[in-house]
């Protein structure tokens, strides 16, 4: 069945990384972008968005920001992440976040569009408007680098869309049965910026205004709100394991170990320390650690991914296909999963692992169309497998993705030629050459 313009579209959420350890501005992981959802939900359902229409982002940076953007996708900064306290904390600003989704703004900071950071962050914001609002060549033209454009829809929020997304979140968080309190901890944390250089402050306290009478209103109607239920040993779990995995990949190895040092026997800290040691490089050190957490809970696939991690990143590409085979039976439907397992595939050096190789990638593609590390890696093992054209397709969808539109246009004509006239795949091909072409012709 041929993907819809429409569907082609979402394969322009731009510069995605492979997971935590990636350099590019926005962070990938099945295990953290599961925690977020489930912290997330609760509060979308308060507010009735239906969850799946809502996505959250990470975005590499350890500024202090959150911001919405393209009518129902939250950005969350990393540096944001791994500051706030408590699970209740995070809904705060989640809550926040939603009732500017609600109330219909729109928010995209200056900050969110300045240098590399920026461009990177302008495809993603392109691809969700273009999903959300179905206007595919608006959505190139941003993810393709159109900065005029994007330049054009921003809004930044007035005092009105404060007030209002605070009365909102407010009203999220006590529905959602969270502690509103947080609301006045996540404000507390910015305190007094305003009367500092913008330069100077967090872009949290500029791209949302901490005005007195805000906080005075928010200080009132919290006090007579109830205080809430506190998150389960559950929730505050996967909580401290998303932000413990953020700080292991994220932080200097010497500053997680002192973070969490050996002295703390918590699993969360032993997650820390075993991707630290990986990371030093400390092979012996950080495979002890990775067992003695596997040894615990044998069954978890986001364990076994990162132990498929490690033994890829240490040249054990063998091990590496075992462990993400495991992630892979417990968790069928995670297309990271699935693309771990393709990369691990292609690099044992058996040409019989290629046909399974693309097996695994192809999944990763139907249920994420947005990864090019998976798209790239597809072309490498169509290639491998002697189809060049479906090589050529994966190759044109990959620069698509990260908004390089005549090598996209240039791969799309090569497979339109290679592929059979009227196939799927010759289809895709067509509606990406018309795709960029109108691209270029607006830019």
């Amino acid at each position: 069945m041929p993907v819809p313009i429409r569907f082609l579209a979402a394969v322009l959420s731009a510069m995605v990384a492979a997971g935590p350890a990636g350099a590019a501005s926005m962070i990938r992981d099945a295990e953290i972008e599961r925690t977020l959802a489930h912290i997330a939900n609760p509060i979308l359902r308060a507010a009735s968005v239906t969850p799946s229409s809502v996505h959250i982002y990470v975005v590499n940076d350890r500024e202090l920001n959150a911001f919405v953007a393209g009518g129902q996708n939250i950005f969350i900064n990393t540096g944001l992440l791994t500051k706030l306290g408590s699970i209740d904390e995070l809904r705060a600003v989640i809550a926040h976040e939603t009732g500017h989704i609600a109330g219909g703004h729109l928010a995209r900071r200056d900050q969110s569009l300045q240098g590399s950071k920026g461009m990177a962050i302008l495809g993603m914001i392109g691809a969700a408007a273009v999903t959300i609002g179905g206007s595919p060549e608006a959505g190139m033209a941003i993810a393709a680098g159109s900065q005029q454009v994007a330049k054009r829809e921003m809004l930044s929020h007035s005092r009105g869309e404060e007030a209002a997304a605070d009365q909102a979140g407010l009203r999220f968080m006590v529905s959602a049965g969270a502690d509103p309190t947080a609301v006045l901890t996540v404000i507390n944390r910015f305190a007094g910026q305003e009367a500092l250089m913008p330069s100077q402050m967090d872009p949290y306290a500029r791209t949302h205004p901490l005005w007195g009478d805000r906080v005075a209103m928010l200080e009132e109607r919290v006090a007579t709100l109830p205080k809430g239920t506190p998150p389960s040993e559950e929730e505050v779990y996967w909580h401290k394991r998303m932000v413990a995995k953020l700080e292991g990949f994220l932080k200097a190895p010497a500053q997680t170990l002192k973070t969490y040092p050996p002295s703390d026997t918590s699993e969360t800290a032993a997650l820390a320390r075993a991707i630290a040691y990986h990371r030093q490089p400390d092979v012996a050190r950080g495979t002890r650690q990775m067992e003695a957490l596997l040894a615990s809970r044998p069954d978890d696939p986001f364990y076994l991914e990162l132990k498929g991690q490690f033994l890829l990143e240490s040249g054990d590409a063998a091990g590496a296909v075992a462990a993400y085979r495991r992630a892979v039976e417990f968790a069928p439907k995670e297309p990271l999963l699935l693309g771990g397992l393709g990369r691990a595939l292609l690099n044992t050096g058996d040409d019989g692992d290629t046909a399974e190789a693309r097996a695994a990638l192809t999944s990763s593609v139907r249920l994420d169309k947005a990864n090019p590390s998976v798209l790239r890696d597809l072309a490498l093992a169509e290639a491998r497998l002697g189809n060049e054209g479906a090589a050529a397709l994966a190759t044109a969808e990959r620069f698509a993705i990260e908004g390089k539109m005549p090598d996209a246009a240039r791969n799309a004509i090569r497979a339109a030629d290679l592929l059979p006239t009227g196939s799927p795949g010759w289809r895709r091909a067509q509606d990406l050459i018309t795709m960029t072409r109108r691209v270029k012709r607006r830019n």
